[in-house]
């Protein structure tokens, strides 16, 4: 009786865990940059990507968002403000993601590039290590 208790409980745990997944349950994997942003960049961008007034800035149809990958990979990575950027906008300084691998801000970048009523070009890890290089000569 223990055992197949035990298979039942196993067999709902996984039932629930992949309804509750990033794919709305269809049973594919989560899109790893939806899954990215949801670990480091919705507490202050919000679900939506509109962020919070003066306090964090939206993501939806901004120049950082929409213009050059390169600027936009420095400026997540590094903190290497992009052109026309202007300071002071926000109350609250944006923390670098450096530690992420190629892949992981590739992923969150394009999600960001491609979410929220935004319809941006995809962003590479080619184009990710490419940016690290240049930032490492510096």
């Amino acid at each position: 009786m223990r055992k197949t208790v035990a298979a039942a409980l196993a067999a709902t745990l996984s039932l629930l865990v992949s309804s509750c997944g990033g794919d709305g349950g269809r049973g594919g994997a989560p899109n790893p940059g939806a899954r990215v942003y949801s670990q480091h960049c919705m507490a202050c961008h919000q679900r939506n990507g509109r962020g919070l007034g003066e306090t964090q800035p939206s993501l939806v149809g901004t120049p950082t968002v929409s213009g050059d990958p390169a600027a936009l990979i420095a400026w997540v990575a590094f903190g290497v403000r992009p052109p026309g950027l202007v300071r002071g906008r926000s109350l609250v300084v944006m923390p670098h993601f450096h530690w992420l691998s190629d892949d992981d801000l590739a992923a969150v970048l394009t999600h960001v590039r491609s979410s929220f009523g935004n319809d941006y070009p995809p962003i590479t890890a080619a184009m990710v290590a490419e940016v690290r290089a240049a930032q490492g000569a510096r």
